[in-house]
Formats: C-alpha cells, sequence, structure tokens
C-alpha cells in the first residue's frame, strides 16, 4: 500500500460511486425512451449523467491507485484526480446551465456566467497543476507518500453552490412555489450531506451529493408523459415534436381522431383497452401518440420513404372501422402531411380544429392545400374582424352594407329592403357571409358589426330621404348575441337619432331563440324599442324550432317565411294548406307575412294566392350595394 501522510487521509468505499452510476445509466435510458422532446434540455441532462459517470469513475480509480499495494505510476493518480474534479465542475456548470431556462435568466447573464465559469474552472485546473509542481498542493513524492495540500477545487464548489442559491433564491418569482421549495431543499440536502461527510473524514459519497440535485431536475422537468389507460403521450409535448421534425427536415404524418367520450369509456371498459394496445402493436411501428383531455388522439408518424404510406394508412383505417364500430363511439378523423404552406407547427393543431368544425361524425378527411389556404384566410378574417372590434368605428371601411329590396304587393313598389353585411379585405377581397358571420360569432365580435351595419343602414337612409326617395323602412339583422348585450336598446336608439332619421324608417330582424333566458330578454327588448316606432321581424320562420306561444307573446310586426316553407308549400296540396293557413292566422293576429327566397313568376303568383304581404327574392334582385337601392325606390 503506498504511504500517506502530512494530513488528512480519508476513508473511501466505492460503493456510493458505483451505485449513481448505475443509477446513472437506468435514468439515462428512462430518460431517452420516454422522453418526446430531445431539445437542448434533454441533451443537457445526458451530458451531466455522463459527467456524473466520468466523475465517480475516475474517483474509483484515483482512490484505487492511492491504496494500491503494487506500484503505480504517479501520473495516472494525477490524471484520475483532475478529471475527477473537472467532471464534478462540469455538472454543476452545466447543471446552473439547466436552471437558467426555467428561471428565465436574461442573455446577457448567461454568457456573462458562461465566460465566468470556464475561466474558473480553467484556472482551478491550472492552480491544481501548479501546486502539484511547487508542492504546496497535491502531490506524490518520489518515496510514494502522498501530500494531500490545499484543494483549489475547493473554492470552486463553493462559488458553485453559492450561484445555485442565489439563482433560485434571487429569482424565486419565476418557478411556482413547489418548484422552487423542491430545487431548494434537494440542494440543502446535498450540501448537509458533503458536510457530514466532511466531519467524518469521509469522501465515498461526494458524487451522490452530486447526483441529487440532478435526481430533483429530472422529476421536476422530465417526468414520464405516457397516460397509463392509452399508452400515449401528453398532447402538451405534440408541437415540440412537430417543430423538432421540422427543423431536422422530417416529413411527418398527423393523424387526429377526435372520439366523443372516449377518455371517460377507456377507463371502464377492459376491451376498449384491449383493442387499443391491439390496434397500435399491429399497426404502427414507429410513431407516438398523443392524449389530449378532451378525447382526443392524435398519431405522428415520420414518413419513411421505402414505405408506402397511402397503402398504410387505407389498412389502418379498414382496421379501425372493422374493430371500432361494435364500440359505437363517434369520431371524426382528420389526416395531415407536414407541408411549407403551414407556417407555424402549433398552426398544425388549430388547421386540424378549423376542418373539424364542418365535418360530421365518423368520416376521415384528409388536408389539402385548398383546406390551408382556407384555414389561413379564415384566420386572416380573424385578425381584421379582431382590428374592427377593437377600434370600434362606426364606419369601418372594411364592412359594407349590400340590401335586398322587397316588393310591396300592396303598393307595388319597392318601399322597403333587408340590409346585408359583407366584409372587403385588403387581402381576399370580398368576404361573404357565410365565411366571416360563424368566426364572428365564436369570437364574440358580431356586435360590432351589427352596430357598424345599423350605422351604415341609417346614414343611407338619411341620403335617400334627403334626395326625396320613398324608403318605408329598411330591416337590419341582429342575433341574439346582440340581443343579450344590456345597453342594446341605448345603443339602436342612439344610432338612429345620431343620422336624423324618423325610428319608424328602421326594423330589427331577430330570429327566436329556445332559452328561456334569450326569451325574456327578447321579450324586453322588442317592446322597449317599439314604442320609439321601431318595428320587428321574426326571421326564418319554419325553420328548426319554432313555438307559436312564444311567436304571440312577443309583439311582432312581421313574419318571414324562410324559403324552405315556399319550397314545401309547393310540394302537395296538404303541404299548400298547412303554409297557407300559417300566413291566414298571423295576418287575423295583424302580423304582416313577408316571403323569402322568391326566384320566378310562378313563385310569385303562390306565395299572392297565400296572402302574403311582402316578396323578398332572386326574381326582383339579387344583394345589391346600399346606394344602388335608389334604382328601385320611386321618388316621393
Amino acid at each position: 500500500m503506498m504511504d500517506t501522510h502530512n494530513l488528512n487521509l480519508t476513508d473511501y468505499t466505492p460503493v456510493g460511486d458505483i451505485i449513481v452510476t448505475a443509477l446513472c445509466v437506468t435514468m439515462a435510458i428512462l430518460l431517452k425512451q420516454t422522453s418526446i422532446q430531445k431539445n437542448e434540455r434533454f441533451k443537457t441532462m445526458l451530458l451531466i449523467f455522463v459527467h456524473i459517470m466520468i466523475s465517480a469513475w475516475s474517483n474509483v480509480m484515483y482512490e484505487t491507485f492511492i491504496y494500491s499495494d503494487g506500484y503505480v505510476n504517479p501520473v495516472w493518480i494525477y490524471v484520475c484526480r483532475i478529471i475527477h474534479y473537472f467532471s464534478q465542475n462540469c455538472v454543476l456548470y452545466q447543471y446552473i446551465k439547466y436552471l437558467q431556462e426555467p428561471l428565465w435568466i436574461p442573455y446577457a447573464v448567461k454568457k456573462r456566467y458562461k465566460i465566468l465559469s470556464m475561466i474558473a474552472v480553467t484556472a482551478s485546473c491550472v492552480a491544481d497543476v501548479v501546486g502539484t509542481f511547487t508542492r504546496y498542493g497535491f502531490y506524490v513524492n518520489q518515496d510514494k507518500t502522498i501530500h494531500y495540500g490545499f484543494n483549489t477545487y475547493i473554492i470552486i464548489y463553493i462559488m458553485f453552490i453559492v450561484t445555485v442559491f442565489y439563482m433560485l433564491i434571487n429569482y424565486r418569482s419565476r418557478l411556482i412555489k413547489q418548484v422552487f421549495w423542491s430545487l431548494l431543499l434537494v440542494n440543502i440536502v446535498s450540501l448537509v450531506l458533503l458536510m457530514v461527510q466532511g466531519m467524518h473524514n469521509q469522501v465515498s459519497f461526494t458524487t451522490v451529493a452530486y447526483f441529487l440535485p440532478i435526481v430533483g431536475i429530472v422529476f421536476l422537468f422530465h417526468s414520464n408523459p405516457y397516460d397509463i389507460e392509452t399508452g400515449a403521450v401528453s398532447g402538451n409535448y405534440f408541437i415540440n415534436e412537430v417543430e423538432s421534425n421540422i427543423e431536422k427536415g422530417n416529413e411527418m404524418i398527423i393523424i387526429s381522431c377526435n372520439m366523443l367520450e372516449f377518455s371517460k369509456v377507456i377507463k371502464t371498459s377492459k376491451k376498449l383497452k384491449y383493442e387499443l394496445y391491439r390496434f397500435f402493436r399491429q399497426n404502427i411501428r414507429k410513431g407516438v401518440l398523443y392524449h389530449f383531455p378532451n378525447g382526443r388522439l392524435i398519431l405522428t408518424m415520420i414518413k419513411n420513404k421505402n414505405t408506402n404510406n397511402n397503402k398504410m394508412l387505407e389498412n389502418m383505417f379498414e382496421d379501425f372501422k372493422k374493430n371500432y364500430e361494435e364500440f359505437d363511439i363517434d369520431y371524426k378523423i382528420v389526416i395531415v402531411e407536414t407541408n411549407p404552406k403551414i407556417s407555424e407547427p402549433s398552426d398544425y393543431m388549430r388547421l386540424i380544429e378549423y376542418i373539424e368544425k364542418n365535418l360530421s361524425f365518423n368520416e376521415v378527411h384528409r388536408i389539402t392545400d385548398s383546406d390551408i389556404e382556407k384555414f389561413y384566410d379564415s384566420n386572416y378574417i380573424l385578425s381584421q374582424l379582431e382590428d374592427i372590434a377593437m377600434k370600434k368605428d362606426l364606419n369601418d371601411s372594411r364592412v359594407l352594407v349590400y340590401c335586398q329590396p322587397v316588393f310591396n304587393i300592396a303598393t307595388g313598389k319597392y318601399d322597403t329592403a333587408e340590409s346585408l353585411m359583407r366584409l372587403r379585405l385588403e387581402k381576399t377581397g370580398m368576404v361573404f357571409p357565410d365565411q366571416f358571420i360563424p368566426i364572428a360569432e365564436q369570437y364574440n365580435i358580431i356586435h360590432t358589426l351589427s352596430l357598424i351595419i345599423l350605422n351604415k343602414t341609417c346614414h343611407a337612409v338619411h341620403n335617400f330621404v334627403d334626395e326625396g326617395y320613398d324608403v318605408r323602412r329598411i330591416s337590419v339583422n341582429f342575433s341574439t348575441i346582440d340581443i343579450r348585450y344590456e345597453k342594446f336598446c341605448e345603443e339602436v336608439e342612439r344610432i338612429i337619432y345620431t343620422n336624423a332619421i324618423p325610428y319608424e324608417k328602421i326594423a330589427v330582424e331577430i330570429t327566436e331563440s329556445r332559452s328561456e333566458a334569450d326569451f325574456n330578454v327578447m321579450k324586453q327588448r322588442v317592446i322597449q324599442l317599439q314604442k320609439l316606432g321601431i318595428k320587428f321581424y321574426l326571421d326564418d320562420f319554419g325553420t328548426g324550432y319554432s313555438n307559436f306561444e312564444r311567436i304571440m307573446e312577443i309583439p311582432f310586426d312581421i313574419i318571414k317565411f324562410d324559403r324552405s316553407m315556399l319550397i314545401e308549400s309547393v310540394k302537395n296540396d296538404s303541404s299548400k294548406f298547412m303554409v297557407s293557413t300559417f300566413a291566414s292566422m298571423f295576418l287575423q293576429l295583424n302580423y304582416a307575412v313577408l316571403f323569402e327566397g322568391v326566384e320566378d313568376d310562378r313563385d310569385e303568383l303562390h306565395c299572392v294566392n297565400m296572402n302574403a304581404n311582402y316578396l323578398q327574392g332572386y326574381k326582383y334582385s339579387k344583394p345589391i350595394p346600399i346606394e344602388e337601392l335608389k334604382n328601385f325606390l320611386s321618388k316621393v
């Protein structure tokens, strides 16, 4: 055994280093298999494991050489010692580097830390080597005795550990409370372990102490994302994988399957769980399955150039339909491939959701370039609608008023009309209601558009009256969403008053609501505005839900029969009698009746025979810019 003297001979057993090495290998394997995000943090974590293992085994070799009974070349002792301490410093350096991201450390501070750390680590190594040559540090005498001297690496350790605690405490507001205390306490445990070890003149658990904080960040930031019920990965990782593969130039196939109540059924049905596992074992060789909280499953696969991907998908869906019919779970399946036309990784999920809205249940849709263009048009329209809503300019030039003249049977004139909404946007040109109304209603922007149309309609009516045209009234459509606004009546009254036209020149068109609360609010709004002289139309009578008791309770002025009622009335005598009876009944109750969708002379005659008061449709005019309505109006 090599003689040692001159202070600090320590006790050592390799058990700690061997166990840490085994744990590093195990955790590295698990991390690699379960991590979906092979990002910079993942690579940093693997590098930390490598440095810990190097530190552990160089320490084993170092201590083995020191206590060896045979001759050992001192050079090997020096090399193992430097590698051991240098690797420890690298672990601390990488650990702090890892923490900088969740702590949102500024780039300038990161850069400064990197430079100072490299200088400190290099200086400690140089100082240790110099200490060996000058005999004030660690060295092996010619008589094979060992002198430990002053350990310069202790200073570096203190610097690193102070930095760790400073970062955690100084930036603690950037971490949730549980994460902050977890990181702080695990570092305190590590420090206490080193202190206790030093008090007992031990060095066996140094690597263990360095390893403990690493275990902490593995649990906190790399916890297993797999769902036990489905074997799927948390949906939170989906965008990261798409982004990573796009950066690498990998082409992907993304398959979304949205199944109603899937999350609930999978927990109770062992048969469904078995079929799910069987399906993926049989059909999916390489791919990642993601599970989202709303019952959506998304499968991602990297396209294989040596595989007929279309045939693979065809076989997969044949198997899916054959085996899943028995579970009676409605689904919508959307398939999309990575495409350079899709600008952002996060757009893939939004694109899937956009397509699903117009998809029937139990249907499979493969996204085309045309779908992508419509999706981005929709996004652009939404951005413009949001800008319109934010500016609240009642004269916004992007919102256009069109109208459709209405023929008054009693006077034989076009003295009324219905206002219709259009958008004219810079990138898409003219946009029709079926494109933007659903978006406006979904994102609660419709009310601003309604007020703009009302204002522009009032302005047009004012001009017609000034120019001597006979305009009895023009109707403006409002949605149930509009009616719910507490200041709806106040806003309508103010806009009409500001445009200096009589209130009776404007009518409000609304559709019937099934909601009891909406019905009560609607009734209040109708009564309040009718006192000013504003007329009310019940729009789309005959479609969906119609409750005669409620219709009678709200004092509408005009009932608009949907075109579907006109079509129904010409099918047979019974249908004609039914529709005609409805019209006669409303007339006897002092409602006027307007038929929409009149397209030819036959339709016109049919409506006249069913006691119609007003007619509207393509026979008279398609929707036109409201300024052109004067071509239909008569002079007073």
